[in-house]
């Protein structure tokens, strides 16, 4: 087969340069053509410009614009002249003198002062250059035309003789190469191909050809390092794709799965996911190890496939979780009802004891749910919406169903967002408190403040507690708050009352911190301070103390053997329990801002206000009433005996440095109240 294409080679090479001398004619042939037109224009344009510098002269107008125009018209004929080409170099040469003759006089007829005269002399000229000239260019053009078609013709004539005897070269090495290729084509083509196709089936996970044989030629070798790598692939799949535990499909397999349905079908159709999250697999792991755990698992996972007639398939997410992909397709919507339906066959098929190696489980399972594109954009998304909803599941107990949805994993990220923006306003002393006046209405004066935490922005904004506790006591950053924030209160009011006023200054115990560590920031904020522990007064919710009274008691106890004063506040709504009184030996009892407010409206209200007045006085405990919020609020109060109240008729929480300008005023009259 080499020895045909050579032998074509050698026929076809001296054909290949068979045309360079006609496409040099023709191209020089088309170039004179351009040129000579060019040429042609410039000519009738000087015609015409001296025909408009005569008319411009005639009329009484400035021709020094048609002036320009005809010597521009000259400029291009002398150099389309300068360039002319031709064969016949006897006509250019006469052509050239004669336009370059006729373009002196004109030269000369137009040197200043122009006249009208003169200009018709130049309109003559113009006019005879134009039409001698034109016709002499059309006659070289013509004549150059015949000579270059005629050498044109016999140019072709030997190339198709050239292109014959090439084409018979081609055929006949055409001809041997398909006899030659049939050959190899049966010899090594074939199973060349049959090779790499199951090569490529073993790349891409599919199974090789069957048919392969291992010969002792190269193609053996090729079959047998191919299954060796078969086996190798087959073993990194199923590391990344499947769970080793229960041989489900694992978390890889979710995500490229749920890449590949929203690549098919990226607006039409929906499919479902839940995530079943079995409780009981942590205390199984721990109590019998973690093979049996897996075990459990394993069948577990067998429990949870052809769960409905839905299209469902089963992965494995993590240790605890299994998820379930419903799917049909683009023809109808998965809803809600589907995941409801088919999550409680799961929780129903889970519910039935498990036996590994005799051993017996009950599995407690919960489930998290949401449907594409409705509760979420993308595929990482979509599973973060489901493990919130089996989140949220859980706490609700066992065999729960939640759904997710798309602001689950907005409020999340914003809860992130918000504890590192408290964090950092910790370290910055962004968290300050203000004060809220506790009033002796019968004595008109001042006993102290509740300490309430505001978050100072660099901007000068200042933001409330409902924006940023709910974040600070679901971490650690409620007992940074509470330190930074009772430090300072405690100072403040320790310069207050080194400056002559005896007042207590309370603040809020959240339920957080009902532990060892509110011990030592109350120990940290008095040491500090050096104030007088009876100053202090640490308010604690009953919705507190409901839960481990012992421990609870404990703290409690501590603290009031540091001298710090207990209060319960909001007492009389939620918990509300008269033992706490005693069992807790607390010293100050806040009516709650609700039962306030319901004593205009309410007779009832009015005698249990009386009866906690009564009360108190007997158990020398202290009474204030919150949530004082107009003056008729203040009438009342004062007339069922409570004598310390607390509320927006006074004053709302001001910052330290308002504080004192603000009692002044108050105990001096000045300030209605």
């Amino acid at each position: 087969m080499n020895l045909a294409i050579v032998l074509a080679g050698l026929v076809i090479v001296p054909s290949l340069d068979a045309d360079r001398d006609i496409e040099s004619d023709v191209l020089g042939r088309a170039n004179r053509v351009a040129m000579t037109v060019v040429l042609q224009r410039a000519l009738a344009d000087v015609r015409r410009e001296s025909a408009a510098l005569q008319a411009d002269l005639a009329a009484g107008a400035d021709p020094a614009l048609a002036l320009a125009r005809l010597q521009s018209a000259r400029a291009m004929v002398r150099n389309q002249l300068a360039f002319l080409p031709s064969r016949n170099e006897a006509g250019v040469t006469a052509l050239r003198q004669y336009i370059e003759d006729g373009d002196a006089q004109l030269e000369a007829l137009l040197q200043p002062p122009l006249d009208a005269a003169r200009a018709e002399q130049a309109v003559r000229l113009g006019a005879a250059l134009d039409d001698r000239a034109g016709r002499q260019l059309s006659t070289l053009m013509e004549r150059d035309n015949a000579e270059g078609l005629r050498d044109t013709a016999t140019e072709f004539t030997r190339l198709h003789r050239r292109l014959a005897i090439a084409l018979g070269a081609v055929l006949g090495a055409l001809l041997l190469s398909v006899a030659l290729s049939v050959f190899a084509y049966r010899r090594v083509l074939r199973p060349l191909g049959s090779v790499t196709g199951s090569l490529n089936a073993v790349l891409t996970g599919r199974q090789p050809n069957s048919n392969m044989i291992e010969t002792a030629d190269e193609f053996g070798d090729i079959v047998r390092a191919m299954r060796r790598i078969q086996a190798q692939a087959e073993h990194i799949r199923r590391i990344a794709y499947l769970d080793p535990g229960s041989g489900l499909p694992n978390r890889n397999s979710l995500d490229a799965e749920l890449r590949e349905v929203r690549r098919l079908r990226p607006i039409d159709g929906t499919h479902g996911l839940l995530l079943i999250g079995v409780d009981t697999y942590v205390a199984i792991r721990s109590g019998f190890g973690t093979r049996l755990a897996e075990a459990a698992m394993r069948t577990a996972g067998e429990r949870l496939r052809n769960l409905d007639v839905l299209p469902t398939q089963t992965f494995r997410v993590d240790a605890e979780t299994i998820a379930l992909l419903i799917d049909r397709g683009s023809t109808e919507a998965v809803t809600r009802v589907d995941l409801k339906r088919i999550a409680a066959e799961a929780l129903l098929r889970l519910a039935q004891p498990v036996e590994v190696d005799e051993q017996r489980f009950l599995l407690t399972a919960n489930a998290g749910g949401a449907v594409y594109p409705d509760d979420a954009r993308d595929p990482e998304e979509y599973v973060n919406v489901c493990l919130e909803a089996l989140r949220l599941a859980r706490s609700e107990g066992a065999g729960h169903l939640r759904f997710g949805e798309r602001g689950h994993t907005h409020r999340l990220r914003r809860h992130l967002a918000l504890t590192e923006q408290i964090r950092s306003g910790l370290r910055q002393g962004q968290f300050v408190p203000f004060f809220q006046p506790i009033v002796d209405v019968a004595r008109r004066k001042v006993v102290g403040a509740e300490t309430l935490t505001r978050w100072r922005q660099p901007d000068g904004r200042v933001t409330l507690p409902s924006e940023f506790i709910f974040v600070a006591e679901g971490s650690d950053l409620i007992a940074d708050m509470t330190r930074a924030v009772l430090a300072r209160a405690c100072t403040t009011f320790r310069n207050w009352n080194d400056r002559g006023y005896e007042l207590r200054v309370s603040f809020n115990l959240s339920a957080k911190l009902l532990s060892a560590n509110v011990l030592d920031i109350v120990r940290e904020a008095l040491k500090e301070s050096s104030i007088n522990p009876a100053h202090l007064v640490a308010e604690v919710t009953e919705t507190a103390l409901v839960g481990n009274v012992d421990d609870v008691s404990l703290v409690l106890d501590d603290l009031r053997n540091l001298g710090v004063m207990l209060s319960l506040d909001d007492f009389g709504t939620g918990y509300s329990s008269l033992t706490h009184l005693y069992r807790f030996d607390v010293g100050g009892l806040k009516i709650d801002p609700v039962l306030t407010r319901a004593a205009a409206q309410n007779r009832r209200v009015q005698e249990i206000i009386r009866s906690l007045v009564q009360l108190t006085s007997a158990l020398d405990i202290t009474l204030i009433s919150e949530g004082v919020e107009t003056e008729d609020d203040m009438r009342l109060m004062r007339k069922l005996g409570v004598r310390l109240m607390q509320g927006f008729f006074f004053s709302r929480a001001m910052p330290e440095e308002q504080f004192l300008d603000w009692l002044r005023n108050y105990e001096a009259g000045i300030l209605a109240a």
